[in-house]
C-alpha cells in the first residue's frame, strides 16, 4: 500500500497460506519518508536510522513457510510510530504546544518523534498540527486497522489470535540489564507483566528461544509497547508478546550491516514459531462465531 500521490510503501501484509492462529508484526523496519515531508528535517540519514529497527523484517522471513500472517510497516519511524499512541502528542514537537505529557513524549519518542534515538533533533522547527494528524491518519491508523482485520480475522477462524510482536533493541540496552545485576539478555519478551498473553503463551516463546542457548529476560526493560497493550486481551481470546532482539546479535551497529549471526538468529525465529505453532495445534479452541 502506498500513500497518495507519493511512491513511499506505507505498509505490506504478508497473508501467507493461513494454517495458524499466530500473527507477526512488524513496526519500525521500515525506512520510507515521504519526499513532500523531506525538506521539514535537519537531521542525517544516521540519525533517521537510529529509531529503526534493522533488518527485522528480514529476520522474520520466514512467517510465510510456517503459515503465519504477517504485517510490516514499511514507513520510516522518524515520520510516525505505530507502537504509540496517537495520543502521545508531544507538546515540544506541535506548533500550538498542545500534547500530552508522558516519559515517551518527554524523551523525545512520541506519535511522531521530535529525536533520534541518538538524541538528535529530527526537525528543523515546529510541526503544525494538521500535519501531525495528518501522519497519524495516513500511516499509523492505516497500519492498525490492517492489524485489526488480521486479528479479528483470524480470531474467527480459530478461536483465538496470537500476536507476536517483532522489535530490536540497542546492545546498550542489553549491559544496562547487566548492570543493574541482571543477566545480559539476549531476549526481552514483553508480556506486560502476564497481563497481555496467557503465562503458557510466553512460557512456550522463552523455552524456545532458550532451547536456541539465548538467554531470555521478561518484561526487563521492555514490558510491551502500545501494540501489546492494544491487542493483550487474553480474556477475549487475544494474546500479545512483544519480542526485542539484541542488534548485536545479527548486525554491526555502526555500520548496521548484517553479520554472520544473522542466519543462526533467522533459524532461532523459525524455531520459535515452529514451537508456538505446536502448542497451539496441540490446544485447538473451537473457532468463535463472528460478533
Amino acid at each position: 500500500m502506498k500513500a497518495a500521490g507519493d511512491q513511499t510503501m506505507i505498509l505490506e501484509r504478508f497473508a501467507a497460506c493461513r494454517s495458524t492462529p499466530l500473527i507477526y508484526a512488524v513496526a519500525h523496519a521500515g525506512r520510507g519518508f515521504p519526499q513532500a515531508h523531506r525538506a521539514q528535517l535537519q537531521a542525517n540519514i544516521a540519525t533517521l536510522r537510529s529509531l529503526e529497527d534493522p533488518l527485522v523484517d528480514q529476520l522474520t522471513d520466514g512467517a510465510a513457510a510456517l503459515g503465519v500472517a504477517r504485517l510490516v510497516n514499511r514507513t520510516a519511524r522518524a515520520f510516525v510510530d505505530v507502537n504509540r499512541d496517537p495520543a502521545d502528542i508531544d507538546p515540544r514537537l506541535v506548533e500550538d504546544g498542545r500534547g500530552r505529557e508522558t516519559p515517551r513524549t518527554r524523551a523525545g519518542l512520541g506519535v511522531v518523534p521530535r529525536l533520534g534515538g541518538d538524541g538528535k533533533t529530527l526537525y528543523r522547527g515546529r510541526l503544525d498540527r494538521t500535519e501531525i494528524e495528518g501522519r497519524i491518519h495516513e500511516v499509523h491508523r492505516l497500519y492498525h486497522a490492517e492489524l485489526t482485520a488480521m486479528m479479528h480475522e483470524t480470531r474467527t477462524q480459530w478461536g483465538r489470535a496470537v500476536l507476536i510482536d517483532w522489535h530490536s533493541m540497542p546492545s546498550l540496552a542489553a549491559q544496562a540489564e547487566q548492570r543493574r545485576g541482571g543477566m545480559r539478555p539476549d531476549i526481552v519478551l514483553g508480556d506486560r507483566h502476564g497481563q497481555s498473553a496467557s503465562s503458557e503463551i510466553a512460557g512456550v516463546v522463552r523455552a524456545a528461544f532458550e532451547a536456541r542457548g539465548r538467554r531470555v529476560v521478561m518484561n526487563r526493560p521492555f514490558a510491551g509497547g502500545y501494540t501489546t497493550q492494544l491487542w493483550g486481551q487474553p480474556n477475549q481470546s487475544f494474546h500479545a508478546v512483544q519480542v526485542e532482539i539484541d542488534r548485536s546479535l545479527y548486525l554491526n551497529e555502526e555500520t548496521l550491516e548484517p553479520v554472520p549471526g544473522l542466519v543462526r538468529l533467522q533459524a532461532d525465529i523459525q524455531a520459535v514459531g515452529e514451537a508456538l505453532i505446536a502448542w497451539l495445534e496441540s490446544k485447538k479452541a473451537a473457532p468463535e462465531s463472528a460478533a
